[in-house]
């Protein structure tokens, strides 16, 4: 039996020349994924499938270098994450009254105030990586569609500062307001980037280990083929 490996779908069909083994046959890309001839339980095709994109996304040449994309991806979002944490908490509370917290307009969207916000923000862009995070790996759009939509709203929230100050004639300070928005996003986004691809690397090595399933190592090109590519012809 043969797989066939195409975006979005991996059935069993048979095959007429060897009925006894198992192979992923790519249609399009060249599959990273091969299943041993002697397996006797496969993961689903569903997960083959998530392993797959997943692969093809970060692209690890082999077994070792997804563990250290674990450890690399795990220790920068935790890294990040004690950053935010510390960030948000001299930015918002132990410096707020100096940088002007107290006297930030409230906000147009349920009338929360600075402090509010600034927790909201952060929130809203975890929930949007994570969102698209899901809808890219599993094609959906669902996730895709509500990621987006959060997006858009944790921009505006962030950007409310700046304009009180070009349509309200508030103080220079609330650009101040927005860049700390501005950065508590980007670095959440980053950290839980990070640390989602790290589960998901670590989840495709369990596979890996569970089933007769292994990785093909990334064809790397050699000076020697480069040189010949480059060479002019006649």
């Amino acid at each position: 039996m043969v797989y066939d490996v195409r975006r979005g779908r991996w059935p069993l069909v048979s095959s007429v020349l060897d009925e006894d083994s198992l192979a992923l046959v790519p249609s399009e890309d060249a599959s990273r994924l091969s299943v041993a001839d002697e397996a006797d339980e496969l993961p689903t095709a569903e997960a083959l499938e998530l392993a797959e994109s997943i692969l093809q996304r970060l692209k690890p040449t082999d077994r070792h270098e997804m563990g250290a994309m674990v450890y690399r991806n795990a220790v920068a979002s935790g890294v990040l994450l004690m950053a935010v944490v510390l960030f948000w908490w001299l930015t918002v509370t132990v410096f707020g009254d100096e940088l002007g917290s107290e006297k930030a307009p409230a906000s147009l969207i349920m009338g929360w105030n600075y402090m509010v916000v600034a927790a909201v923000v952060p929130l809203l862009v975890f929930v949007a990586t994570v969102l698209m995070k899901m809808s890219r790996e599993r094609s959906e759009p669902w996730p895709g569609f509500l990621a987006g939509a959060m997006l858009i709203l944790g921009v505006f929230m962030a950007l409310e500062p700046i304009g009180h100050l070009a349509f309200g004639g508030a103080p220079p300070q609330l650009m101040l307001h927005s860049a700390r928005l501005l950065a508590l996003g980007v670095m959440v986004y980053y950290c839980a980037s990070m640390f989602l691809d790290a589960l998901l690397l670590s989840w495709v090595r369990n596979l890996l280990t569970s089933f007769s399933v292994d990785i093909s190592p990334l064809a790397m090109p050699t000076y020697e083929g480069q040189a010949e590519e480059e060479a002019p012809t006649a």
